[in-house]
């Protein structure tokens, strides 16, 4: 079977599994990649993939974050076969640091033999890490994506995209995100025809409407800002339906406006006015999602001052209306 690649035409494809593994990021695309053989089978094809399940430490068995334990066939030291396609399935950010380094000496050896190397969700990290990514434009799951943006500045992270290709790079966004990757890659192997075929039977779009940051926070969590940060948002968060200048946040925290922007751009990454606009814009998610309130009263209370301003600024970070968001993502009752 190591060589089915070279004898078959089977392309070998590799799901990198790490301690802690989301189990959708890994098995979203292995079903992707099966239904197309069982459909490829039936129209009297030999192409193909072979799916093996890879360690990413020297055990192989490992407990998926849900507690799941998954076999692998083989582990980073003995992948002794041709690979077309290898992707690192996601886990936490934490696990990362703790892994045995072996594991970033692998993904480099690894780089220079497959065609296409890849992560799904947070496993956009561990490539990262190896040096893999540098001048790439990338995308994670968009909880962690300004933690990669700032613990790699030499990316180019989009949270937007379910997807992105440079190059020879291939990365995903949060968790299901994987299943957008893999029908991707199975159009680029065999065409479009196939791939519809293998979303319609997974009950999938082929191509998902939307971007990714329709499902996360404009904001970074909470618990990841600096104190600094967490300063500021705590002052603004029940003023956001009055005018709100920076002249005010520099004097509450008794420096220059000046200064005030120089040191609020580096600790949170971005201008205080696009803090400001990407606080509003997260309250006004949250009163569509879960008021009845109309659209011109949330426009008012978040501080847009109109529905025109509002609409505009959910088209510019979402690509939808704040009316479409609220059909889509308000609850099921």
């Amino acid at each position: 079977m190591e060589n089915a690649e070279k004898d078959t035409g089977i392309k070998n494809i590799v799901l990198l599994v790490l301690p802690q593994v989301q189990l959708l990021d890994v098995a979203g695309p292995c079903d992707v990649f099966t239904s197309a053989n069982r459909f490829l089978s039936e129209a009297g094809s030999k192409l193909g993939y072979h799916l093996y399940l890879v360690s990413g430490t020297s055990e192989k068995t490992l407990y998926s974050s849900s507690g799941i334990p998954l076999t692998c066939s083989h582990s980073i030291d003995d992948t002794d076969f041709p690979v077309d396609t290898l992707l690192v399935a996601g886990t936490t950010p934490s696990v990362l640091d703790e892994i045995n380094p072996a594991l970033y000496s692998y993904l480099q050896e690894m780089q220079r033999k497959v065609k296409r190397l890849g992560s799904v969700c947070v496993g956009a990290f561990a490539l990262a890490k190896a040096g893999l990514l540098e001048g790439k434009q990338v995308t994670t799951h968009w909880k962690y994506a300004d933690m990669l943006q700032k613990k790699y500045p030499e990316l180019e992270v989009n949270i937007n995209p379910f997807f992105i290709r440079d190059q020879q790079i291939y990365t995903s966004g949060g968790v299901s995100s994987g299943v957008d990757l893999a029908l991707a890659i199975v159009e680029e192997d065999f065409g479009k025809p196939l791939a519809a075929e293998v979303a319609r039977h997974l009950v999938l779009h082929l191509k998902r409407i939307g971007v990714q940051s329709q499902f996360g926070n404009a904001l970074p969590d909470y618990e990841i800002m600096s104190s600094f940060t967490k300063k500021i948002r705590d002052l603004l968060k029940d003023k956001l339906g009055q005018p709100i200048s920076i002249e005010y946040m520099a004097e509450s925290t008794n420096m220059s406006v000046r200064n005030f922007s120089r040191v609020f751009l580096k600790e949170s990454g971005m201008t205080p006015g696009r803090f400001l606009e990407k606080m509003r814009l997260d309250q006004a998610k949250n009163m569509l999602e879960y008021t009845e309130k109309s659209i011109d009263h949330i426009a008012e209370k978040c501080g847009f001052g109109s529905t025109v301003s509002l609409r505009r600024l959910f088209l510019k970070y979402l690509s939808i209306s704040p009316a479409q968001y609220r059909r889509t993502f308000r609850g099921t009752e």
